[in-house]
Parts: C-alpha cells; structure tokens; sequence
C-alpha cells in the first residue's frame, strides 16, 4: 500500500524572501514540479498584510503556479470565528487591507474603543494611539482579543526582527489582566490545518516552515510531521536553544524536492 505524503509548505522564508514576495531563486520551479508530479500541497502562510486572493495574485506575477485553492491564510479563518462568537463592531491593529477585508465581510471596523472584538494582524503603521485604543476597547469594554495568528518574532526584508502579532496581543492582555484564551487562527490551529487539508489525502501529513516555535512545535502538538528549512529566520543552531528536534531538516527547496519524490516512490 502506497502512502501519500501531502505538504503543507509555509510561505514566508521557504517559497519567499522578504515581505516584497520575492521567491528564492529556486521556488517557482519547486512549485510547478509538485504540480507535475501530482504531488499534493497547499501553500500556508500567516501573512495577514493582504487578502489570499491578493497574495496568489502578487505570486503569480512572481512566477509561481499557482491557483487560488492553493493557499490558505488565517484571513479566511476570522470571519467565521468572529461570527461565530456574535461579534459584529472591531478594532484592528492592522494593514487597510485587514479593515478592508473584515468591512467587505460585514463587520463595522471603527477607529474607537467601543467595540467588541481587538483584532490584532501585522502592523508596520503601529503607533501609540492604536495601542491605547486597544487596550481600552480590552480593559473597558471587556473586548476580545483576537490575533490574526500567534506569530511571535517576524523578520523584515532589510533582514532585522519586530514582534509578530501573537507578541503584540499578549502584550495586551498582559497589561489588562486579560485572562481568556487567545485563540490562534493561523498555522498550526486545528482550525486553520483542517481547512488547509480539505481535498487532500491526509495519510501522511508534513508541515514545511521555518518557524520552529509557532509552526513546528504547534505541528507536532497535533500529531502532524515536522520539516524545518534553515532558509529562513532562524538558523540550525537554534533548534538545540528551542529543545527541538525536528523530524526532518533541508537547506534548500532542490533537497527537499529530492526527498519529496523519494518519499513518492516508497
């Protein structure tokens, strides 16, 4: 009997470099052989700056092929949890395109702390009004806090390091004495690993990051395998600081894709 090994293949700092988008050089053809091969995969990513249709778009242009089912972001995860929980008035830390996308959902994005939800995604724009916002929306009204995903470092494109959006909601509920749960609707939720899994075989699942605390420590707790690629934010050495030992480690996207196909024929 032939096992089917499905990828789940992160974004940032395995297909691309930077926030701009760019592949590693080899990555567009690493996507388009998975394709050939029948390989199944889907592309996860935490990025909360864009809507996924608007990053498929923004890869396309930058070679990959790729259709709009083949990524998921926890973008398309918070408009059901937020129904879901009657929450109808927010306030975002986050990109225009995060308030635009929650609006076009039929949420009332306001700018002030009456609200009922703080969703919190990645915000280069972040400032001190935004935060004291936030926190009063938290501490007065006994909003939500809701990060987009529970990233906790994230590295820019000049190659330096800002909190991610898991950072900037604890920070808050720290300072409120916030003591409910703080979902994550990103990579690795069940939530978030079940959508990406729709359609696919799931006899043998591997999740393919850079990110060993968010990603693969999160991959492991629900039974999933685990691939740690050193082209991204952090570097081996860190896997002995994390206490973690991956199931599988890969330097490039070309040794990767040799295992993947050996793995094909097993």
């Amino acid at each position: 009997m032939i096992t089917m090994t499905t990828l789940l293949i992160d974004m940032d700092g395995v297909l691309t470099k930077d926030k701009e988008f760019n592949p590693f050089p080899y990555a567009p053809t690493f996507i388009r052989n998975l394709k050939e091969r029948g390989v199944p995969f889907r592309v996860v990513s935490n990025n909360s700056t864009r809507s996924p249709k608007a990053i498929v778009d923004l890869l396309k242009g930058k070679g990959f092929d790729l259709d709009y089912s083949d990524l998921i972001t926890p973008v398309a995860v918070l408009p059901n949890y937020l129904r879901e929980r009657g929450v109808r008035k927010v306030f975002v830390i986050g990109t225009p395109m995060l308030g635009g996308f929650l609006r076009e959902s039929g949420f009332e994005v306001r700018e002030d702390h009456e609200v009922d939800a703080v969703i919190i995604g990645q915000d280069k724009e972040i400032d001190f009004i935004k935060i004291k916002t936030a926190t009063s929306a938290v501490f007065l009204r006994g909003a939500r806090i809701v990060p987009v995903n529970l990233s906790r470092i994230v590295r820019d494109s000049d190659g330096l390091y800002f909190p991610g959006a898991g950072s900037t909601a604890r920070m808050i509920a720290h300072a409120t004495g916030y003591t409910d749960d703080i979902p994550n609707l990103g990579k690795p939720s069940r939530e978030f690993i079940d959508m990406a899994l729709k359609g696919l075989p799931r006899d043998r699942v591997i999740l393919v990051s850079d990110d060993i605390y968010t990603d693969l420590m999160g991959a492991r707790e629900i039974g999933l395998e685990t691939a740690f690629m050193t082209t991204g934010k952090y570097r081996e050495e860190e896997l002995k600081r994390a206490g973690f030992t991956p199931d599988h480690v890969f330097h490039s996207l070309e040794e990767l894709e040799n295992k993947i196909f050996t793995w094909s024929k097993d």
